[in-house]
């Protein structure tokens, strides 16, 4: 039972460091993170830090597997819902998220290991998007080459990104006018969908 006990108090202690190291990224930035600030917000000694991780690329290396692995879970959730393109722009404009994924990327240019799991989370995000923008689009009956499924991607994500990172310093100028469009044009594609889908489900029938 005690062993039992100590190793639940480890998890726990090791999932609040992970937890107060998110919260000092997504608040003040990266260059925040130290063993002593991370203790301070977790409510633990800062040696328990260095005991759980020993060098601080240890510390955000499990901290952006950790995202990575929360944030891949829902970016499938999205691609699979009935209206995968609003669910990926809905996604993609979530303000910690995105603003983690922003601090994670400048954190890459410094660090080594974190390049190596931008470039895969990237990469990855951009390869399950096409395949369902693909098959969306074409449900649709749309050309391709007009909508490019990795160039949506790309748009979705980059798009997302701005307007979250200039509304964390206070600019506000045309995001409405940006939003509304983005809104337009995912309500005209769903209707088109809408409109094409179920004629081809009973096309096979």
């Amino acid at each position: 039972m005690k062993s039992d006990r100590k190793g639940e108090e480890a998890v726990n202690r090791r999932e609040a460091i992970l937890d107060a190291t998110e919260a000092l990224m997504v608040e003040e930035g990266y260059s925040a993170v130290t063993s002593r600030r991370v203790a301070e917000k977790a409510g633990l000694k800062s040696q328990l830090v260095h005991y759980y991780f020993a060098t601080m690329d240890d510390l955000f290396v499990a901290v952006y597997e950790r995202s990575e692995r929360e944030f891949l879970q829902r970016h499938l959730q999205a691609v699979s819902a009935d209206n995968p393109l609003r669910a990926l722009w809905e996604l993609s404009l979530h303000p910690q998220r995105t603003r983690l994924a922003q601090e994670f990327i400048a954190l890459a240019n410094r660090r080594k290991p974190i390049g190596k799991i931008s470039a895969r989370v990237l990469e990855r995000i951009h390869s399950v998007n096409v395949v369902f923008i693909e098959k969306y689009l074409r449900e649709a009956g749309l050309d391709l080459d007009d909508y490019p499924p990795l160039v949506i991607s790309y748009i979705i994500n980059g798009l997302s990104r701005a307007l979250v990172n200039e509304g964390a310093v206070g600019v506000s100028l045309g995001h409405d006018q940006v939003l509304a469009f983005a809104d337009r044009l995912l309500d005209r594609l769903e209707r088109r969908h809408r409109a094409v889908v179920p004629v081809m489900a009973e096309d096979r029938d």
